[in-house]
């Protein structure tokens, strides 16, 4: 693998309302890219259960991706 990779999940369900899902999609994307570099290669999938402002999707994933960089190197 070349880098980590990043898949989304972001149902009906979650969020009822297409511009919510695409807004957390390009949020979790952006914060992503941001932190790409300084991942391990490997796959990563998220699942949004439900709704949540920028700054909260935000921040948890970045918490999460902090998780992964730390065990990882």
């Amino acid at each position: 693998m070349h880098g980590a990779r990043l898949g989304l999940v972001v149902g009906k369900r979650a969020l009822p309302r297409a511009h919510d899902r695409n807004r957390a999609k390009r949020v979790l994307r952006e914060t992503f890219r941001q932190r790409r570099s300084g991942l391990p290669s490997m796959d990563i999938v998220v699942q949004v259960t439900g709704p949540a402002s920028n700054a909260e999707y935000r921040r948890s994933f970045e918490k999460l991706l902090g998780q992964l960089s730390v065990r990882e190197a």
